[in-house]
């Protein structure tokens, strides 16, 4: 080829990306993509980005609705309701070569599935070992439903809010959703069986990660028991050096210790001799402040703040794992952050449900030392948060822990519950759909009886670890988990009998009681349930620090 020709090649090319670019400049906003479901019986936002003042027409269904990109190019519109249907053909079009058409939408109802690892964990499972995939000989192959769509969205850190995110909508079949949150899809096909109409579920999900990450600034900012975690984040940067540093000296005991534990098991398999000693474990390098899934806000930027406000009928949420420590702190966070994305989704208080931490550790069935800091802190502070906030509600898996996998594997009867409080609570089933709740307690002498909410047929259960044929925990001939304690705080077993819907509980230990908690430990060994099947919560009600809080902090209120 001539340097002519290859010039006008060039050039063709140059004028030919320049025509397309010109007129080509629509981009819709994150998880407007092919088999998108939009929320029903609200109004239906779209938006995303154009050529400056460039006129914009969206239309499906029947509707078209019109407006004018701004200097920015950035635009919206807002299609009226529409009930539960489809599929339909979306299309957004500009100027006559600039339209994006959009295939197999469904209209029906859409789900936030939002949290940490146990939130993510897929149907697939983490591990690829066939005996640990318990999803894999049923779920999955019987998961092929035109009806129930998903989107991923891409893990993504936002120092600053971000306006768009990956992801894109699929439905569901087994080659596709291995990757799903299990929770999440056990919860849609629920609902699907429930409701008959199209589900679409957002899994929004980063394993390892706490709840402040999940939060907006402004939200931290403005309650000052949290403000702490806004400048923790703005000090990053300058610690990282450090961390860096305290690293680096790890690392190198790290190799230090890995060269001996090698030459130690050469020696003893040279020998014949066992050699049982525990490999070392390597240090965990700092992320960088730009690729660090824990700064305040870092999450809510670069994955909330994208999808805002795409309409949704609302979220499930299991997450607190990060936050195991700091239960305390989590009475005021986590009803921050739920309250903060309800602002800024602008829905009103839309229904939030969570699952309560599911037991892991050793099983212990001593009481916990007083003061001890436990997962039963955190625990507490979710079972707070249904007082504390309208429109939620909680699913709790006391009965279904592995002591020695902080991913327990049982994540259907986890969805099934989530669903039963969507049916009953959004969608008007006559459904029971919470295990028993703290009501209130009535101290007699020596004796102690609770009442609770969501009572009726209260039973004890067999409890068992990590899978449903696993090793006993509790056996249902006798109801365990409960404590009493006097005015010294020292907590000792109780005996509990159900009464009714009550339990009456007392200790040979505690002549005087002041108070009373029920699975207080990091694995409860609990097994009060109500007719249904659904466990009860545990509870404190006492007068006590709280483990997990400040030294100084006044008495905690009941």
């Amino acid at each position: 080829m001539t340097i002519l020709r290859r010039i006008l090649c060039v050039a063709v090319l140059l004028a030919t990306f320049g025509v397309q670019s010109a007129y080509a400049a629509i981009t819709p906003g994150p998880l407007f993509t092919d088999n998108a479901v939009l929320q029903q019986e609200l109004p239906i936002p779209v938006w995303g980005t154009a050529d400056a003042n460039e006129p914009i027409t969206v239309s499906m269904n029947g509707q078209t609705v019109t407006t004018t990109a701004d200097a920015a190019g950035a635009w919206s519109v807002n299609l009226t309701p529409m009930p539960a249907g489809g599929p339909y053909t979306l299309t957004i079009t500009g100027t006559p070569a600039d339209t994006i058409t959009l295939k197999n939408i469904l209209v029906g109802e859409v789900w936030i599935c939002s949290g940490q690892s146990n939130m993510q964990y897929p149907l697939s499972g983490f591990k690829v070992a066939p005996e640990l995939t318990i999803y894999a000989k049923v779920a999955i192959p019987t998961s092929a439903d035109p009806m129930l769509h998903f989107a991923i969205v891409s893990n993504t850190i936002g120092i600053t809010p971000r306006r768009t995110v990956g992801g894109a909508w699929q439905e569901a079949k087994p080659e596709t959703v291995g990757n799903l949150t299990a929770v999440g899809y056990f919860f849609g096909r629920d609902l699907r069986k429930a409701l008959g109409v199209p589900v679409g579920l957002i899994h929004v999900n980063w394993g390892g990660t706490s709840a402040e990450a999940w939060t907006s600034k402004e939200a931290l900012q403005a309650v000052p028991e949290l403000r702490h975690l806004v400048d923790e984040e703005a000090a990053y940067p300058d610690q990282y050096p450090k961390l860096l540093a305290d690293y680096n000296t790890k690392l190198d005991a790290y190799n230090t210790a890995k060269a001996k534990y090698q030459a130690d098991a050469d020696a003893a398999k040279a020998a014949g001799t066992p050699f049982t000693a525990k490999a070392p474990t390597p240090p965990r390098r700092p992320p960088t402040y730009e690729h660090w899934p824990n700064g305040a806000a870092h999450l809510f930027n670069g994955m909330i703040a994208p999808l805002i406000p795409y309409g949704i009928r609302g979220a499930i949420w299991y997450q607190g794992e990060n936050n195991g420590g700091r239960g305390y702190e989590y009475k005021t966070l986590f009803p921050t952050m739920i309250a903060d994305w309800r602002a800024r989704w602008g829905e009103g208080d839309f229904p939030f449900y969570f699952v309560q931490l599911a037991p892991f550790m050793g099983i212990n069935k001593a009481p916990v030392a007083p003061g001890a800091n436990t997962w039963a802190d955190l625990r507490e502070a979710q079972r707070l948060t249904l007082t504390a906030l309208p429109n939620t509600g909680m699913a709790v898996i006391t009965d279904l822990g592995a002591s020695s996998d902080v991913h327990p594997r049982r994540k259907e009867p986890v969805g099934d519950r989530l669903a039963l409080i969507a049916r009953a609570q959004v969608y008007g089933e006559n459904v029971e759909y919470s295990g028993p709740v703290l009501d209130s307690v009535k101290i007699t002498d020596s004796k102690v009886e609770i009442q609770f909410t969501h009572a009726a047929g209260l039973k004890s259960i067999d409890v068992h670890d990590a899978d449903d044929d696993g090793p006993v925990v509790a056996t249902a001939d006798k109801l365990v988990g409960f404590e009493v304690a006097g005015s010294d705080g020292n907590y000792f077993a109780a005996d509990a009998t159900i009464d009714g819907n009550s339990v009456v509980v007392s200790s040979a230990s505690v002549s005087a009681p002041v108070a009373v908690r029920y699975g207080w430990a990091n694995y409860p060994v609990a097994n009060l349930a109500n007719a249904a099947g659904l466990p009860a919560s545990p509870f404190k009600f006492d007068n006590f620090p709280w483990a997990s809080g400040p030294k100084d902090q006044p008495t905690a209120a009941k």
